[in-house]
């Protein structure tokens, strides 16, 4: 039993260690990339006005990119996960051959409108418009809004790099910029409690995102 547990540490364990590793520098990567391009876009608003535009480190696991009226949350998942077996991914060949390449680092990135966080509007939606799985040879499969995701190549020819992360930051702050607010309809805000008014106030409407085409199939 403790030979079976001293090679599971020296299998699984190390790959799950080194991949969160990679998966971090990823992370650290995507900071950066959004902190040039916010340097990028301030030098280059030729406008009196200056746009709103903001990078907000929450912790090493998470930071905040506030653009206009958007915010895009970069969060760093702790844990390395497998893919289930019925995935069609799992069932590629690239897979198959090798049991390692099915486990993942993940960085999520989710969509909330700026006003959400600067009110504290606890009850508005949030989008998830991508998903990073990125796996040992350092290759990543992208998950989200669907005109994304289809700019990128399947894992096995996907590699990280700086320009594709690059590319990735750009499109995702234009599909959120893209994403107009739909108005609910007149009915569903007709009626409300006095405690919703005082609690809500600043959220009256709920005014949600339209637009994301969100994929997470096989893109056959």
């Amino acid at each position: 039993m403790v030979s079976n547990i001293l090679s599971k540490l020296q299998t699984t364990s190390k790959l799950k260690y080194n991949l969160f590793e990679s998966t971090e520098a990823l992370f650290i990567e995507l900071e950066n990339i959004c902190r040039e391009l916010s340097k990028e876009i301030i030098e280059e608003n030729k406008e009196e006005k200056p746009i709103p535009i903001k990078i907000e480190k929450i912790n090493d696991y998470e930071f905040i990119f506030r653009i206009g009226a958007d915010v895009l949350i970069f969060i760093l998942q702790s844990n390395i996960v497998r893919l289930p077996d019925d995935t069609y991914l799992s069932k590629s060949k690239y897979l198959k051959e090798d049991v390692s390449l099915r486990y993942f680092g993940q960085i999520l990135i989710y969509n909330f409108l700026s006003d959400t966080l600067t009110f504290g509007r606890l009850d508005d939606p949030g989008y998830l418009i991508g998903r990073i799985l990125l796996n040992r040879e350092n290759k990543f499969f992208l998950e989200g809004d669907r005109k994304i995701v289809f700019n990128f190549p399947e894992l096995k020819e996907n590699p990280v790099s700086k320009e594709k992360m690059r590319d990735l930051v750009e499109q995702l702050i234009v599909s959120a910029l893209e994403n107009d607010l739909l108005a609910p309809a007149f009915h569903d805000i007709m009626l409300i409690s006095y405690h919703q008014k005082l609690e809500h106030t600043s959220s009256m409407g709920n005014p949600q995102k339209i637009g994301f085409d969100f994929f997470a199939k096989n893109r056959e």
